[in-house]
């Protein structure tokens, strides 16, 4: 049976996710405020618009559970908005599931919404590297521990996500990319009860690239 949340633990929660968009809020704004300069002294080219590119691929997420961590499969998908040669906004989504976590018989699964800015950090040659810090929101199912053995329960609160990677243009239009992030997100650690976690996921895609302003 699925394990409901108390309004004790809803208020907690609405809290605890103000804190954290809070702290991703002045996060954002201090990058984006470090970004300017950089943005500021990239050359204009005239009548070149922005780029678009959007991705799909495999992920793998290591999901922080109790007693012992799970190791989940599925995909991810990402559109890119490429403003600058060495700045872009990225959308992510992403869905990962495994079966009988911790022994359990019962399954967990991550569905995660997150965005923001992506910095280019290098280019040649096709090669660009990457890095981008997301924030957004993680619904996370799976087994909660209990004194009577595990019972499944859901929880859907703010998630960050700090990574990157690199990205191989082979042609005008296609590409692949991999990456890795840390992602900071929660979880019930009893059936009234949640906390903040360590999660890790690796991501490898084939990208098609759009627009005018292509790297």
């Amino acid at each position: 049976m699925s394990a409901p949340c108390p309004p004790a633990l809803r208020r907690r929660s609405r809290l605890g996710a103000c804190r954290t968009m809070k702290t991703f809020t002045k996060l954002l704004v201090c990058l984006l405020l470090g970004a300017i300069p950089a943005i500021a002294q990239e050359p204009k080219i005239a009548g070149s618009g922005p780029g678009f590119s959007a991705s799909l691929g495999y992920s793998y997420f290591n999901l922080g559970l109790e007693p012992t961590r799970a190791n989940l499969q599925g995909a991810d998908a990402t559109f890119t908005a490429d403003f600058r040669p060495r700045f872009g906004v990225t959308l992510d989504l992403g869905y990962d599931r495994g079966s009988d976590v911790n022994g359990s018989t019962r399954h967990a699964d991550v569905l995660s919404y997150l965005i923001g800015p992506v910095f280019y950090l290098t280019h040649s040659k096709g090669l660009t590297t990457y890095a981008h810090v997301l924030g957004g929101g993680a619904r996370i199912t799976g087994v909660v521990p209990g004194p009577t053995g595990f019972t499944r329960g859901f929880i859907n609160q703010p998630a960050i996500a700090f990574g990157g990677g690199f990205e191989y243009q082979f042609s005008r239009s296609f590409g692949v990319r991999a990456g890795g992030d840390y992602v900071r997100a929660s979880y019930l650690t009893s059936p009234t009860a949640y906390h903040p976690q360590n999660d890790f996921r690796a991501v490898a895609s084939i990208v098609y690239f759009f627009g005018s302003n292509r790297r």
